[in-house]
């Protein structure tokens, strides 16, 4: 049974008016835009991560976090990674390699033009746009024995030389060609020959969890903050697999990443 008082932790952590509490309803509106394109499109994402635990144990997200995730598979990432810069609301803004010079990451931001987050990467903070934002994650069928590996490589060639200048930044952009368009290709080819339903982030991204197909599939509607949106059909396999299986227990020590005043909403 669970005994969570989330209204007391919200009370505590992120109370009505907080910046932090400002930042996550402004989240929820972001997702809210996302989730009414990827409907009208037919793109079937899912809450993920701290977004699908928040809504699971608390309604909502998670009382002191400042995140928002949401995954979906990379056929149809590609395809509404298309659709989002036509179709997104004049106040928010996809956020990609092809919006920001030092983007260096493989998932997308979208990303709202009234307010400001100070965040702690430094490449982030060479964005022209630092509103705050929800992450979209693409998924794929893929080999695990690859996965690591690629997360590996892509951290030490692309993210810790994307700031680099001169010859830095020819290593740099050999290094994005050479794994996107030469070695990850490569490992797509190669997983054919491994189990089938077997998913990860794409590869290159440094985080190795497997979920499978069944876990996910098909989306169902679930509660978030106000509103429904889609979540995987297994949300205690999905959640177990994440987190492990105490995910419905508090952490013993909870952490706020979010500081005073790095938080601005207008």
């Amino acid at each position: 049974m669970n005994t969570i008082d989330t209204p007391a932790l919200r009370a505590k952590y992120s109370p009505d008016g907080s910046d932090l509490r400002k930042a996550q309803l402004r989240m929820l509106e972001i997702l809210k835009s996302v989730d009414e394109i990827c409907v009208k499109h037919g793109i079937q994402y899912w809450l993920t991560c701290g977004t699908l635990l928040g809504a699971v144990r608390h309604g909502g997200f998670i009382p002191w976090d400042d995140d928002l995730d949401i995954a979906v598979m990379r056929k149809d990432y590609k395809k509404l990674m298309e659709i989002l810069p036509k179709e997104l609301p004049s106040n928010l803004e996809l956020q990609d390699e092809r919006t920001e010079e030092n983007y260096v990451y493989l998932y997308s931001k979208v990303r709202d033009k009234n307010s400001h987050l100070e965040e702690i990467p430094v490449i982030n903070k060479t964005f022209k746009n630092q509103g705050l934002f929800i992450d979209i994650f693409p998924m794929e069928e893929s080999a695990f024995c690859f996965c690591a590996p690629a997360a590996h490589l892509f951290n030490r060639m692309c993210i810790g030389m994307v700031l680099k200048k001169g010859l830095g930044r020819v290593i740099y952009k050999m290094s994005r060609f050479f794994l996107l368009k030469i070695l990850f290709p490569i490992f797509r080819g190669l997983s054919v020959f491994f189990p089938k339903g077997r998913i990860h982030h794409t590869y290159g991204v440094n985080f190795l969890q497997e979920k499978t197909a069944d876990m996910i599939f098909p989306v169902q509607r679930i509660k978030f903050e106000d509103a429904e949106f889609n979540a995987p059909a297994d949300t205690a396999a999905y959640l177990t697999k994440h987190f492990g299986p105490t995910y419905m227990s508090l952490p013993k020590n909870i952490t706020v990443h979010t500081e005073e005043g790095s938080i601005k909403v207008w």
